[in-house]
């Protein structure tokens, strides 16, 4: 290969991920093949190998990609620093998750549902890729947020739980990750789509909230 400069590479590494992701937007992760890149990005066989050495390297770069741009910590601290009390804090936490997801279902939310599919289907490629996977925490951390805010307006007494805490929790996982898999596989899928309207995942969150409040005692 003719010695060419860093950002010559960059430049063509990052024009092979954005086809890489134009293929992940109309066909599933695990069903991805190193010829599907080539010839959406253009680049020869031989070339594409000049820049990375398969198509594993390629899905962690993508992947990797995909939660950099989806860190939303600062947004959510700044949710929290601007709220007057638990009751608005929960509140508006989870109408911005609801808009979250609705922004990025086709490419975060899609990738993160393919990606289980991908390592429950070929262990052996989980093992290769996972430990490569720079993890994207915000979910974690928004989750967390909510579960302080909880605590916090307990101390304040302005909740009083009619279920334990444990089982409050569970069920505010539980129910954030079925709406996200539900809205993927009707928006992405076409699941569900004689069955029943269309999912707002707005809606749903808002409706969420609205259950965890009244478990909580609101008003």
């Amino acid at each position: 290969m003719p010695k060419v400069s860093h950002e010559y590479v960059i430049r063509k590494k990052n024009a092979i991920l954005e086809a890489a992701l134009s293929v992940c937007t109309v066909k599933p992760l695990y069903e991805i093949t190193m010829r599907d890149i080539i010839k959406a990005s253009g680049v020869s066989q031989g070339g594409i190998y000049r820049y990375y050495s398969d198509l594993d390297e390629i899905l962690v770069a993508i992947i990797n990609q995909a939660n950099a741009n989806a860190d939303y910590k600062q947004a959510v601290d700044a949710i929290i620093e601007n709220s007057d009390a638990p009751k608005e804090t929960i509140e508006k936490l989870f109408t911005f998750l609801g808009e979250y997801i609705k922004e990025n279902l086709s490419t975060v939310g899609k990738i993160q549902f393919e990606l289980t599919i991908l390592f429950a289907n070929n262990p052996e490629r989980q093992m290769k890729i996972l430990p490569n996977i720079t993890e994207n925490e915000s979910g974690q951390y928004l989750v967390g947020r909510i579960f302080n805010t909880i605590h916090e307006g307990i101390s304040l007494g302005n909740f009083q739980p009619e279920v334990s805490l444990e089982d409050l929790f569970n069920f505010i996982m539980t129910s954030i990750d079925g709406i996200v898999r539900d809205v993927v596989l009707q928006r992405c899928y076409g699941m569900f789509q004689n069955e029943q309207a269309l999912f707002d995942e707005i809606r749903l969150m808002d409706t969420l909230c609205k259950s965890v409040q009244s478990l909580l005692g609101c008003k």
